[in-house]
């Protein structure tokens, strides 16, 4: 029996190293666009009151249920704007495709204590009470026609949270407090709700099985490769892995790197079709950036830099979008998006609000690139625009200077 118990326990051991190595293995992320749960494709501008698009018809929960609506008010109104997909206007405006509605429907809280007492050996008895707040929600949101005044999608959402405290009831969190907590949690997909979302699916890449020291290492460049971003050079490496040795693994992993390259394009371009608010502003601008690039001489190499912007969600998309263009026109040689100089001075950039000519020249010298487009987005709604600018390398001279509505 003492035997089987440690038998017992050694795989039990076993089985944890083996969770623990899994869990370590280097993934990638393949990307889709996610469609929202209401169909806003036809909503350009939205009807919504700031101040209180969540009612409490009913009077549920009474203060408390007020306080909620305005905390639900606030938070729909700020996630809403941040999505940056509608023209938010009056619910009063004749010229709103939709009108964003919500309503809390229940709101209950129920208070309960117990008390137990305990005697040790010598006689002494502890008592001790138990006080015990439980909240539930129940509210809805969605949107309705302007035109038909029927609801286009409505969304239900509940919770509940208990709070605990021992002796001394001041020590439950406050009803409000719950409540917010309940929302908060229930709101935290709210945009996949009304919009199209871009989400990740992080696929494993396969380990090599090989005991073959050398295949081993040129495995383990290839994953620094995959974990620094740089896909293309991975890609490589797997490539000639498989060609010099026959991995299984290598080849699974150079397919699996393509894949997310391709969905990385493939998302971006597919939330720029559904982006309908835009009425295929976004698609002109495009085409007018590639023809801009287009213009420099045939076989040059260049990289797209995204500097400071005032919609980064907009920028990623049109940039992908231009990439994806340049690339299937064949014109114009890209620098990888991957390539981690890029990606540092992207975040430079975007953190510091402005482009040095110079700063951007150092950086177009270290990629190796004969041609830097510094690209951004800049105003809001109509006077929205997407600027380029081409900058040579070699003489740190504006080459080309185009701004494009979006």
């Amino acid at each position: 029996m003492k035997n089987l118990t440690k038998f017992i326990g050694i795989i039990a051991i076993g089985a944890v190293i083996m969770l623990s190595l899994a869990g370590c293995a280097t993934t990638v992320p393949i990307k889709s666009v996610r469609m929202p749960t209401i169909d806003t494709s036809s909503i350009k501008k939205l009807g919504i009151d700031p101040r209180m698009s969540f009612e409490n018809r009913s009077g549920t929960g009474g203060s408390l249920g007020a306080q909620l609506t305005q905390y639900l008010s606030d938070l729909a109104y700020q996630k809403i704007q941040a999505t940056g997909k509608f023209e938010l206007v009056s619910p009063s405006d004749p010229n709103a495709d939709g009108v964003f509605f919500g309503e809390i429907r229940n709101i209950q809280s129920r208070d309960s204590h117990e008390t137990r007492s305990r005697t040790d050996k010598a006689g002494n008895t502890t008592t001790t009470t138990t006080y015990r707040r439980e909240v539930s929600v129940v509210f809805v949101y969605g949107i309705n026609s302007k035109r038909t005044g029927m609801p286009i999608g409505t969304v239900t959402k509940q919770g509940s949270l208990v709070s605990f405290a021992y002796n001394d009831p001041a020590g439950l969190t406050s009803e409000l407090d719950l409540s917010k907590r309940i929302a908060s949690s229930n709101m935290g997909r709210f945009e996949q709700d009304i919009v199209p979302v871009i989400v990740s699916t992080n696929v494993a890449l396969m380990e090599e099985t090989s005991k073959d020291k050398a295949i081993k290492q040129m495995m383990k460049d290839a994953q620094a490769l995959v974990k620094n971003g740089n896909y293309r050079d991975a890609i490589n490496l797997y490539d000639d892995i498989d060609s010099k040795y026959s991995s299984v693994a290598a080849k699974n992993n150079a397919g699996i790197l393509r894949r997310a390259i391709e969905s990385d394009t493939a998302a971006s371009a597919k939330m720029s079709e559904l982006d309908s608010a835009r009425s295929g502003l976004i698609g002109k601008a495009v085409k007018s950036s590639v023809d801009m690039i287009n213009k420099l001489p045939a076989g040059s190499l260049i990289t797209i830099m995204k500097t400071s912007s005032t919609e980064i969600n907009l920028l990623n998309d049109a940039v992908g979008q231009i990439e994806a263009a340049i690339v299937s026109d064949k014109k114009i040689r890209l620098v990888d998006r991957t390539n981690q100089a890029l990606i540092n001075a992207e975040q430079k950039f975007q953190m510091s609000g402005s482009v040095d000519d110079s700063s951007a020249v150092s950086i177009g010298k270290t990629l190796g690139v004969k041609y830097m487009v510094l690209c951004n987005i800049t105003g809001v709604s109509s006077s929205r625009k997407i600027n380029i600018r081409i900058l040579s390398v070699e003489t740190s001279q504006v080459t080309e200077l185009g701004n494009f509505e979006i």
